[in-house]
């Protein structure tokens, strides 16, 4: 049968990743008959999709000491999910104008949070900054920055940003407001290198390869069955050693 072997390099996280697929078809094989998935599978499977792109976006363009922001909104201010969106994107214009006065280039990855009973915050990844920038030009309510300290892996935010999508989706939903995008990428970020071939269900293991110059990320080894093929996959993320610091 086959299946492929994913390898994806983002930042300092080496990520392989071994699945079925029914795109992929050889003579001697017969082609095993699909089986529509239901929608809660469906859904589990995109989300979990949606979390591996957005974790190695997040690997690939950020790293240890840049910051984790969060933006608050005032409790007495009853802001619209599209007022929510024209605030942050004034408040990243006007970063991106103080980085470009440096010489410096901002970036950034954001996600809403909408809850039920009327809490809104902006979860966001930026590079270090001078923290007076974001006093100064984020004015709707409270402030809380934490510097990265994951090694480059940078999957539990990413779980948390498509959790915080998902919250604000179904809060949306229910209001009868319009949903917009999971999270929100600057347009300047680079894209994760990532190289695809076809094997045979003989030809991987179960196990992860080790590599000269990175560890095993332990939390990262998963395996289980597809919900969308009903066949196995597995999948382990290795992490590159800082070797000048010893």
């Amino acid at each position: 049968m086959p299946y492929i072997l994913e390898e994806c390099e983002a930042g300092k996280v080496l990520e392989r990743e071994c699945y079925f697929t029914y795109r992929v078809k050889r003579e001697s094989e017969r082609r095993e008959p699909k089986v529509k998935p239901s929608s809660e599978a469906t859904k589990k499977y995109n989300t979990r999709q949606r979390i591996k792109k957005l974790r190695r976006l997040m690997n690939e363009n950020f790293k240890d000491g840049d910051y984790l922001l969060t933006l608050d909104y005032f409790r007495n201010n009853n802001i619209t999910n599209e007022q929510m969106q024209k605030e942050v994107e004034k408040f990243c214009r006007k970063m991106r104008n103080a980085f470009k006065k440096d010489s410096k280039e901002f970036k950034y990855i954001y996600t809403k949070e909408i809850g039920p009973k009327g809490s809104r915050h902006i979860h966001m990844l930026i590079p270090r900054c001078d923290l007076e920038l974001i006093r100064k030009f984020w004015t709707n309510g409270g402030i809380n920055v934490k510097p990265l300290y994951s090694d480059g892996q940078y999957s539990k935010i990413a779980e948390y940003f498509i959790k915080y999508s998902e919250k604000t989706e179904s809060t949306l939903l229910a209001q009868g407001e319009k949903v917009g995008k999971a999270y929100y990428p600057s347009r300047n970020l680079r894209k994760p290198k990532v190289k695809k071939k076809v094997v045979s269900a003989r030809q991987w293991r179960k196990n992860p390869t080790e590599r000269k110059g990175y560890y095993l990320d332990k939390d990262s080894v998963h395996e289980g069955i597809s919900e969308l093929t009903g066949y196995e996959y597995f999948s382990y993320s290795l992490i590159k050693l800082d070797l000048e610091g010893g």
